[in-house]
């Protein structure tokens, strides 16, 4: 045990946060409380450079990424950015570190993505399948054989039932439900506290109790 410890501290002794923002400093905290220290930030805001975070350097900005060795894990909370960020670097997903606090409950069969991020609180059960670079944030339920997306937002409170489908890119914002056996197109948004009662279509915002569309928009490529 103590040996295997050992290799994984070797793996992850460089770790890169890109976004210093709050949810970046969530993930760092959370990668202390797995056991690791973050060897720092890397964000595109000038007023940052130089400064530290949690006691941490902000190294550079993400183009630097490129030039440096080690994991990352891309703490942005809006989907799009952190999909064109994903895009850009063009990394292998052995890049990518996926970050799980250790207070949540992950049930048996459960698949998680690389490059994604599960926060304090947060139970999943099983059969349930999480994609790439997704954001399962504090105190959300997730039930069993759900199947979530790549680059989803699932904001803190929020409680899926059984065999829910969420696709590519969806926010769902805080305190939002959906019962069980509907499915959530790509790229949706749901206003806070929303309870989804139908299945959602591509590419637009709903909220409300049920859950109805207010506005479609542009499909995210």
């Amino acid at each position: 045990m103590k040996l295997q410890k050992e290799r994984m501290m070797k793996i992850m002794s460089k770790i890169y946060i890109i976004g210093a923002g709050g949810h970046g400093q969530v993930v760092a905290d959370t990668i202390i409380k797995m056991g690791f220290q973050p060897t720092g930030f890397l964000d595109d805001k000038e007023s940052l450079m130089g400064c530290k975070i949690m006691n941490m350097p902000i190294i550079g900005t993400i183009s630097l990424a490129k030039t440096l060795n080690g994991r990352f894990i891309i703490a942005i909370g809006d989907n799009k950015i952190r999909k064109k960020i994903v895009d850009k670097l063009n990394f292998p997903d052995d890049k990518y570190l996926t970050v799980i606090h250790p207070s949540a409950i992950i049930g048996k069969d459960v698949r998680i993505g690389v490059g994604s991020m599960i926060i304090g609180g947060v139970v999943i059960n099983t059969q349930t399948n999480i994609g790439k670079h997704t954001i399962i944030n504090t105190a959300v339920s997730i039930d069993h054989h759900n199947t979530i997306g790549n680059f989803v937002h699932i904001a803190p409170g929020s409680h899926t039932g059984g065999n829910v489908t969420i696709g590519e890119g969806s926010f769902l914002g805080i305190g939002t439900s959906v019962i069980p056996n509907k499915k959530i197109g790509n790229w949706v948004i749901t206003g806070a506290g929303s309870v989804v009662i139908r299945n959602i279509p591509n590419n637009c915002t709903v909220v409300g109790i049920p859950a109805k569309p207010m506005k479609f928009h542009k499909e995210t490529q």
